[in-house]
């Protein structure tokens, strides 16, 4: 059950912590549109919904 939800949490720090760096220069530069954001998480939401990638509520849901 740990590693289960070590893995869910690596999977989502490597997709979440690259947007928030990249987020975060596109907004100090005024550059940061909602393309990029679609962009960004249209394939990881995608991959989510048919499967690929573990749901990163599935920790939290399993704990109750």
């Amino acid at each position: 059950m740990m590693g289960e939800t070590q893995r869910i949490v690596a999977v989502w720090a490597v997709l979440t912590l690259p947007f928030i760096l990249f987020a975060t220069y596109l907004w100090i530069h005024d550059d940061l549109s909602p393309r990029f954001i679609v962009a960004y998480w249209f394939a990881p939401i995608a991959l989510t919904l048919i499967g690929v990638f573990p749901a990163p509520w599935q920790p939290i849901a399993e704990s109750v």
